[in-house]
C-alpha cells in the first residue's frame, strides 16, 4: 500500500465548501473532497462556548502537495482561525494511483 494525504477542515455553510472544493480540484491541489453537512460543533471563542452547524470538508491528495493545499485552505477560507488537520493514511494501490494521476501542486515558473 501507499500513501495519501487527508486533510480536515470545516466551513459553515454547504455553497462555500462546494466552492472550495472545486477550486481546489480545478487548480489540482486536490483529487477529491468529501462534504458533509449538518455537523455540530460546540468550542469555546472569545470567552464563550459557542454551538454551531457546520460542514466537514474532506480533501485528497498527494503527500507532496499536503503542505501546499493546507496553505491554499488558509489562504480561501472564510474563518479568521479555520481547523485544518492533514494526516497520511493508506490507500489502495488504485486509489493511490487515482489520487497522484489527479492532484499535482501547480507549477510556477520563475524568471531570473
Amino acid at each position: 500500500m501507499h500513501q495519501i494525504s487527508i486533510i480536515y477542515t470545516t466551513i459553515s455553510t454547504q455553497q462555500e465548501a462546494e466552492k472550495l472544493a472545486e477550486q481546489a480540484i480545478a487548480d489540482k491541489y486536490a483529487a477529491c473532497v468529501n462534504i458533509i453537512p449538518g455537523a455540530i460543533s460546540i468550542y469555546e471563542w472569545e470567552g464563550k462556548i459557542e454551538k454551531s452547524t457546520e460542514c466537514l470538508m474532506i480533501f485528497k491528495t498527494t503527500r507532496e502537495s499536503a503542505a501546499a493545499l493546507c496553505d491554499y485552505i488558509h489562504n480561501k477560507h472564510p474563518y479568521s482561525i479555520p481547523a485544518i488537520l492533514q494526516g497520511n493514511i493508506d490507500a489502495s494501490n488504485d486509489f493511490y494511483n487515482y489520487i497522484q494521476t489527479n492532484s499535482k501542486i501547480p507549477c510556477i515558473s520563475k524568471t531570473l
